[in-house]
């Protein structure tokens, strides 16, 4: 696989990902400048049911189109993959929208939410129709293309939810923003491949893939379970406004992790796959990701760690104070996670996405339930975000015993490739809290001190890596 392929792959999706994070990040910032936190607990009431439906969306199809190997065969399922995903989010939607809409409503006793639900489901409808023309640019590394698709959708989407909730719509605008972000991309990507369903249905075919998929599936849906059953038991026990300062929370940390992780897993998977014989190559293509991880993430982190109050108190306000400790315990876990970031998505490279779905219904069954629950249950928001870093601990350790199996990386590994960045923030972090001994606290002069000592230790350490990445991206 040609490196400078790779690194375009990442530059591009990155494009991608970052811009339409940036605009969905956007809007966040402005609903929680005009809305109270009970409204915006609303938002991720809604949430953790919606991102459960639609991780089943495509049954793992795409996942299963984008690992095979044989591009002719793969090209002779393509219409068996479009009829079975949009089949299967037509009755998809109905269940989540009348059955799940209502249902969610009682749960929280929150009546709007059955309002609500049936317009943000619509992303379970549209994703299938786009599902194959995305396989095809994704099979061809063709991840430019993408991201033009993507962010021109993504602005279209932003601008006009700005404009609603500056028209006081408050929670609908990011409605809006989460159901056009998707919706327009349909246009362009017919447009982009030429791509059309012959109207022919393959049981052989779809076996194939359902076979494949159906862990894929799985292992997306108890993902999604695990990234959102702390908004599900928060909400239930303590309520929409404390809801609504835990999701600031995790907007500002999880919700990065995932965009990185996104980013990585769309490139590294057919990278992963083609590679699949080449376990010295897995490992080292592992490593560098856990490398560029620790460098890009790890700082962004920490400063969420140490300017934790300044950011939530001196930018959003008072009214979401109750924010700002899970925040600080919610970045530590990004940093644990990001230690083994992108092994699922080298699980599925390898062909064996049973493995990475028995972890994630292991995990979240046996640790993450029962840590959240009793957690919430006594010590509050601040037991929820500790919870959450304990699963993470977990996951890291399992996840490390099968990388040693798999392709025979050690923990000392991964330890090479993040102690740059470790030494370089602790050096940073230091550097800051000397200068708040002696009264300087201005959080602009401590922020521009804290970047530029880090750029400088990183790229001292890491001089060679930065060199190599900015080479190839820029």
């Amino acid at each position: 696989m040609d490196s400078k392929k790779i690194i375009s792959g990442i530059k591009w999706t990155g494009i991608q990902f970052f811009l339409e994070f940036l605009f969905k990040f956007s809007i966040k910032l402005v609903l929680a400048k005009i809305l109270l936190p009970n409204e915006f607990g609303l938002v991720g009431m809604c949430t953790v049911f919606i991102v459960i439906a639609d991780g089943a969306s495509e049954l793992g199809m795409s996942a299963a189109l984008i690992q095979r190997k044989e591009e002719e065969e793969v090209k002779a399922m393509y219409s068996t993959a479009f009829w079975s995903g949009l089949i299967w989010g037509i009755l998809l939607y109905a269940i989540t929208s009348f059955i799940i809409g209502p249902f969610a409503a009682h749960f929280y006793n929150e009546p709007i939410l059955t309002t609500l639900f049936p317009v943000l489901s619509l992303s379970i409808l549209i994703r299938p129709l786009s599902l194959v023309h995305v396989v095809i640019l994704t099979r061809a590394m063709d991840f430019r293309k993408i991201a033009k698709i993507f962010n021109i959708s993504a602005l279209i989407a932003g601008v006009l939810a700005l404009i609603a909730a500056y028209s006081d719509m408050g929670i609908w605008a990011l409605v809006i923003n989460n159901v056009l972000a998707l919706g327009l991309t349909i246009p362009f990507l017919y447009v982009a491949i030429k791509w059309k369903p012959t109207f022919e249905w393959n049981k052989d075919y779809f076996k194939s893939i359902f076979g494949f998929g159906a862990y894929s599936t799985g292992t997306s849906i108890f993902s999604t379970l695990t990234y959102n059953i702390d908004n599900l038991i928060v909400g239930k026990i303590l309520g929409s406004s404390l809801l609504g300062a835990y999701t600031l929370s995790f907007s500002l940390t999880e919700q990065l992790r995932q965009m990185i992780s996104a980013i990585l897993g769309k490139v590294m998977f057919p990278v992963y796959g083609k590679s699949q014989d080449n376990k010295e190559q897995l490992k080292d293509y592992f490593l560098k990701i856990v490398n560029f991880n620790a460098i890009i993430i790890y700082p962004i982190m920490t400063f969420l760690i140490v300017f934790s109050r300044d950011i939530i108190v001196g930018f959003f306000g008072d009214k979401w104070e109750q924010a700002v400790i899970p925040l600080k315990i919610l970045s530590l876990a990004v940093m644990v996670h990001l230690l083994v970031n992108s092994f699922g998505t080298l699980i599925r490279g390898l062909g064996k996405p049973k493995v990475e779905m028995k972890i994630i219904i292991g995990l979240t069954i046996l640790i993450l339930i029962p840590s959240l629950y009793v957690g919430v249950s006594y010590f509050g928001l601040v037991g929820a975000a500790y919870a959450i870093v304990f699963n993470k601990i977990t996951l890291v350790v399992t996840a490390l015993i099968v990388l040693n199996k798999e392709v025979g990386l050690t923990i000392f590994d991964v330890f090479k490739a993040v102690r740059s960045a470790i030494a370089s923030l602790l050096l940073s972090v230091c550097i800051v809290y000397i200068l708040i001994s002696f009264k300087i606290e201005n959080i602009f002069i401590l922020s521009i001190v804290y970047a530029i000592s880090y750029l400088v230790s990183v790229y001292f350490m890491e001089k060679k890596n930065i060199e190599n990445i900015l080479k190839n991206v820029l």
